[in-house]
């Protein structure tokens, strides 16, 4: 039986390119994520470990600068220690004209070269007070002189002058994805921070033991290697997310191919009725059918596999390779194959194709070998297996449709993501029921336009509703998650903006350093940009309260900080303070009643006005500077025209911040707008991403299309061969083979639309809420754009079944 079993797929191994090619692609994608992860994981671990690599051991938990000096005398005295160095960083801002990067890290630069890990790429090191050394991913050259400054910590009055010696090489190496990177001599990072910089020793050579027994109670040593795989997985930290993300379109490329496969042994098994009822008149058994048929599965399988190995480690390789040449900032040098990867991806075709061969299998051995030889029409579903499904479905349906509308109802995302999902689930069990319907009434449509063809080919579709419906399920689950995905990006482009200006009310805010004054004249200058539309020049200042509580406070222009805000807030008026409700309660006050503030100037008693939750209490300028003895202004809202590009918005906010740091050098930018215009940026590359990956879904059910309509040809070679010759000629049977495929693609397109459409649109009031929802937005070219692709894929996986129907002759078809 085995020797027959490898003989007929030999015979048939051509019907099984399609499957083979499906279960391919899916093998393919699967294995190229988990090897792309393997390489992005041992690239980003390689880099950081080059920091740690002439590294025996680090210490840690070392104290302040001067516990950090002592620990550092005790470990070289440590026999066998050939150096110690110790490393300081802290997080800068960066302050240089002309430059659009401006935060990052400070490190130390080791005086020992021996543990010196970074690579000039031009330049030299800082040796002296005042020289630093960039990466380079920064646009510094060197000579600048910049401005640093210690986030967070207290600088002498000459710190944070420097001039840019050097540029560190940071190609292929993890750092080059922060920003601005800058190393230093220690002794300017100890003055930059006042001496809290972060500490941490490395030690070249020596004993575990022995430098731990030299260091003060409270230290850690651990080893280099260890750092570097502690550094990494905090790098790494969501890169299992991504896999996973990446590793959830695989699975849906496994269940379309699975689907495909499915129908594929059920068309051949079909086909084949007749020999494998001779083969149990002969004496064959139905196990050992059943078993043939899945040794032809596993043949299938591990053959598409093993194929399916070899193209994803090459397609993994070739993204590395684009990768390398776009610079893409996640290392990606050294291709890393893992076991793990090829076994995974082998169990997964193997395993797939096996279990979608297993109902056509008992099928085909469902029916006495007598009954088998006489040829029949398609069975219908047993009745009790209809009524379980349609319960089933129905249930889902209700079930599904239940959930999904109370998460939406109260904005929860995870219960209507569960929801969709179980709605969708029923959607898929019950398409038996909605796929022949669907096809025969646009049958009806194609058959007024186009005539006997169009009818003849809704006939077609009909004759085998189980065929049809497996041909367009596993269409339309990709075009519904595309559909899904195309649909919420656009309502998300469209509703988050007033979310965002909900959250963040100011497009740009310029501020000084705090107890300092913005020259006057930078407001109006700013005013001046092309496409700003409103400038709010602002004060702080701190106030007590007659109960002894102490206030930062905000003083305001009303009618100028209402110009420059993007949403409608309280603000306070002459005589009034605009105070957050939880701050009332601190106060022990109400909204309506008087509060007394004092400060350096006068003391003037306020009625109290509910503010915005999270808003520091706002006063109008002419009472704060009353109260503090102060007028200047410290800060500034900027509010830019509506409908700007991305490109108009990037160019504006250039020019602002142009103006801000000529002005002032420390200046802080901050404000919202980037954050808008980036949004858009990371949703339309999100689309982008999103449907190249489910376009691998797709492909594999367009296969799975053109897989069908060849097996259908070799099954109805006779009634070709009739149709030729009662009229119809080559170019007729190509168009009616095409109409059938168009049938089954364009309704399974239009089906999946429609529930991409309520999936996408229920996701994204689930987060903004219905109230929310921007409709006009909804991306109408694009979905009939995605229906017009699954027509124009219906008549490509057409093409070759269509040509090879229509070369064979009448006579030749009909004596098949």
């Amino acid at each position: 039986m085995l020797r027959l079993t490898l003989a007929q797929a030999r015979a048939h191994f051509g019907r099984y390119l399609a499957a083979m090619l499906a279960v391919l692609i899916a093998v393919a994608f699967v294995v190229a994520t988990l090897v792309l992860s393997s390489t992005a994981t041992a690239g980003v671990t390689n880099s950081l470990a080059g920091q740690y690599r002439s590294t025996d051991f680090v210490v840690s938990d070392l104290g302040d600068g001067l516990q950090a000096q002592r620990a550092a005398d005790a470990v070289r005295s440590v026999p066998g220690v050939r150096a110690v160095t110790t490393d300081m960083s802290t997080p800068v801002k960066v302050t240089a004209p002309g430059s659009d990067k401006s935060f990052g890290g400070a490190t130390s630069v080791a005086a020992d070269a021996d543990l010196r890990w970074q690579k000039l790429a031009d330049g030299r090191f800082p040796s002296a007070p005042g020289e630093i050394a960039v990466g380079s991913n920064s646009d510094l050259p060197i000579g600048t002189r910049v401005a640093v400054t210690a986030m967070g910590e207290s600088t002498g009055p000459d710190a944070g002058e420097a001039t840019v010696v050097g540029t560190v090489d940071l190609d292929g190496t993890a750092q080059r994805m922060d920003g601005i990177s800058v190393y230093a001599t220690a002794a300017d990072i100890e003055a930059w921070t006042d001496g809290q910089a972060a500490r941490e020793l490395r030690v070249a050579g020596g004993d575990r033991d022995a430098v731990a027994a030299a260091l003060p109670p409270g230290a850690t040593v651990i080893t280099g290697a260890d750092k570097a795989d502690e550094v990494s997985a905090r790098f790494l930290g969501s890169s299992d997310m991504l896999r996973n993300v990446l590793l959830a379109f695989g699975a849906l490329a496994v269940v379309v191919s699975g689907l495909v496969i499915a129908n594929t042994f059920a068309v051949l098994l079909a086909a084949r009725t007749q020999e494998l009822a001779l083969l149990r008149c002969v004496g064959a058994t139905s196990d050992q059918i059943r078993r043939s048929v899945r040794i032809e599965s596993l043949v299938v399988g591990l053959l598409a596999s093993l194929a399916g190995l070899a193209t994803g480690v090459a397609l993994a390789a070739a993204v590395t390779r684009v990768a390398g040449a776009l610079d893409v900032p996640i290392p990606l040098d050294d291709l890393a194959v893992s076991p793990t990867a090829l076994a995974v991806g082998l169990l997964v075709g193997v395993v797939v194709t096996y279990l979608a061969a297993v109902a056509p299998a008992r099928s085909a051995t469902a029916v006495s070998p007598l009954a088998a030889l006489t040829p029949a029409e398609a069975k219908p579903e047993p009745m009790g297996a209809s009524r379980l499904r349609r319960f089933v479905g129905v249930a889902g349906l209700v079930g599904g449709g239940a959930v999904l509308t109370a998460g939406v109802l109260g904005k929860q995302v995870l219960a209507a993501a569960g929801g969709a999902l179980v709605f969708f689930v029923a959607v898929v069990l019950l398409c038996r029921y909605i796929v022949p319907p669907a096809v025969a009434a646009f049958g009806k449509v194609l058959g007024r336009v186009s005539g006997p063809l169009g009818d003849l080919a809704a006939g077609n579709a009909g004759r085998n509703p189980r065929r049809t419906t497996a041909t367009a399920t596993a269409l339309l689950i990709g075009v519904c998650v595309t559909a899904t995905m195309i649909v919420g990006i656009a309502t998300v482009k469209a509703s988050a903006p007033s979310a965002l200006d909900e959250q963040f009310p100011i497009d740009v805010s310029v501020s000084g350093e705090a107890g300092s004054a913005l020259p006057a004249t930078l407001g109006e200058r700013i005013g001046e940009v092309d496409r700003v539309t409103a400038v709010a020049a602002l004060s702080s200042g701190d106030v007590t309260t007659g109960s002894g509580q102490e206030l930062t406070v905000i003083g305001v222009d009303p009618a100028d900080a209402a110009a420059a805000l993007r949403v409608s807030i309280t603000l306070p008026r002459p005589g009034q303070i605009a105070v957050s409700p939880e701050q009332l309660e601190e106060l022990g006050a109400r909204a309506g009643e008087s509060i007394d503030v004092r400060g350096d100037g006068a003391v003037r008693s306020l009625t109290a006005v509910a503010g915005v939750d999270g808003q520091p209490p706002l006063m109008v300028r002419a009472d704060l500077a009353a109260v503090t003895a102060n007028a200047a202004s410290d800060s500034l809202w900027v509010r830019f025209a509506d409908d700007l590009t991305d490109d108009e918005i990037a160019t504006v906010q250039r020019e602002v911040t142009a103006l801000a740091t000529d002005s002032v050098p420390t200046a802080e930018i901050g404000g919202a707008v980037a954050m808008r215009a980036a949004l858009n940026s990371v949703l339309d590359t999100m689309l982008m991403i999103v449907v190249g990956l489910l376009s691998v879904a797709i492909l594999i059910a367009v296969i799975g299309v053109g897989n069908t309509m060849a097996l259908s040809v070799i099954e109805r070679r006779r009634e070709s061969g009739l149709l030729r010759s009662i009229g119809v000629t080559r170019a007729g049977l190509r168009t009616l083979l095409i109409y059938e495929a168009v049938l089954v693609s364009v309704v399974a397109s239009v089906l999946g639309v429609v529930l991409g459409l309520a999936f996408g649109l229920a996701g994204t009031a689930s987060v903004f809420g219905v109230d929310d929802l921007v409709l006009p937005s909804l991306p109408w070219p694009e979905l009939a754009a995605t229906v017009l692709v699954g027509g124009i894929a219906g008549v490509i996986a057409a093409l070759l079944p269509a040509r090879s129907a229509a070369r064979v002759s009448p006579v030749e078809a009909m004596a098949a």
